[in-house]
């Protein structure tokens, strides 16, 4: 139970400290001819289906889980849920005077940036085995199977090639490792008999994470391609759709990962007086394990992994657009299946000629639905954006889960 209330700890006391790249700001688009670029983003967000801020807030801030908070969290639970959380700051910086491979119209970039993602898959079993423990479970099946988490904190910095005239891009990224760590249950079930003398346990499934404290755990190496493609839209206006891939790519863990995994079937009924004390007890036994009791196998191993990146094809906001309403919507395929398919769509509108708000609805990642709010102004050659995608997060403790505040700089000149 300690292990996994850790877990749990992890995935959501991470946004204390962490900040993905800004999502569903206008990203300022424009056809403009610039020279130099700055960009600063950053985005903390985390949520799920079914855990409420009641409960989500005493990880984050501390307190007390009262059975109240449990309650209220564990009568939404469905038969899959999810929760999950995502970190990230960014800079980056774009010379349009330097002309690549004699092309006067690309320039390059260069970024920076540090990213967390941390999420978790799992029934209702798992929470109502947590946070009740077996006394709920007498006399019936605690079902786990399907279970996965996944956590994981690397680096990047990247270098690409960018077109003056579209700002489209495509940059070569190098990546460092520094923390993982992942788990699946394909098949999982307790039965606890009802005089609590024994349970009956079947478990198929492997957990992996770092076996020392170094820094640099594995190197990888991806993509991220940002292209805006000209469409003609309604009422002969022109629009912009944007296909976005960021963090497509794969590490290798060469410092070697420790790996448990275990396929058993076996009945416990606790240990015997005698097999505790004297000179048969099983600690005096130099051949006993624990592990190997339980039949659970435990390796090292260097190995392979897709990093956490994602593909999006979205209609963005024209920042050149004379008319006063946009819309925007579209859709996030994560390279992990704890990432549900996202969706969103709103409307942005233009207060004056320096100002942008807007509204949106989205569905999908770690979570259901939920509704945000933005607002993006220019001072000059210096503009800022702040939004959140989860509005009602920061006001409701019982009807929402989660929070999210996303936040872009942009120097131009």
């Amino acid at each position: 139970m300690k292990q996994s209330l850790a877990i749990i700890s992890v995935i959501v006391s991470m946004v204390q400290f962490s900040i993905v790249s800004a999502q569903l700001i206008p990203e300022n688009y424009d056809t403009l001819t610039l020279s130099h670029e700055l960009i600063v983003k950053g985005n903390i967000d985390y949520y799920g289906t079914s855990v409420q801020n009641d409960m989500l807030s005493k990880f984050v801030r501390g307190g007390q889980i009262t059975e109240e908070n449990k309650n209220n969290s564990f009568d939404r639970h469905k038969a899959i849920n999810r929760l999950g959380a995502i970190g990230e700051g960014e800079i980056e910086y774009r010379n349009y005077n330097k002309h690549l491979f004699k092309n006067r119209n690309w320039g390059f970039n260069i970024k920076v940036g540090y990213t967390v993602f941390a999420g978790l898959l799992y029934s209702k079993d798992v929470f109502g085995g947590i946070f009740y423990g077996n006394d709920r479970y007498s006399g019936e099946t605690m079902d786990l199977s399907g279970t996965k988490l996944s956590y994981i904190n690397y680096q990047k910095l990247g270098f690409g090639i960018i077109d003056e005239k579209s700002k489209s891009s495509v940059t070569f990224n190098l990546y460092n490792v520094s923390d993982r760590v992942s788990g699946h249950i394909r098949e999982g079930t307790i039965f606890q008999h009802e005089d609590g003398s024994a349970i009956d346990v079947v478990l198929d499934g492997d957990f992996e994470t770092k076996r020392n404290k170094k820094f640099n755990q594995g190197l990888g190496v991806g993509l991220d391609v940002d292209f805006k493609i000209p469409v003609n839209w309604i009422k002969e206006r022109k629009a912009f759709v944007q296909f976005k891939v960021q963090d497509l790519g794969v590490s290798y863990m060469y410092e070697k990962q420790k790996v448990y995994s275990v396929d058993t079937s076996f009945t416990y009924a606790g240990f015997q007086l005698n097999d505790l004390i004297g000179e048969e007890a099983i600690f005096n036994n130099e051949s006993f394990n624990v592990l190997d009791t339980l039949g659970i196998k435990s390796s090292e191993k260097s190995r392979f992994v897709l990093m956490p990146g994602y593909i999006q094809v979205a209609k963005i906001v024209d920042d050149q657009q004379e008319h006063k309403w946009q819309s925007f919507f579209g859709i996030r395929l994560y390279t992990t299946l704890v990432y549900s398919p996202y969706v969103f769509g709103g409307v942005d509108y233009k207060v004056a000629k320096w100002m942008h708000i807007g509204a949106n609805l989205s569905y999908g990642g770690f979570g259901k639905l939920r509704g945000g709010l933005y607002a993006s102004a220019k001072f000059g050659n210096y503009s800022i954006g702040l939004s959140s995608e989860n509005v009602v997060g920061w006001f409701s403790r019982k009807n929402s889960s989660g929070q999210s505040i996303n936040l872009r700089l942009r120097w131009a000149i």
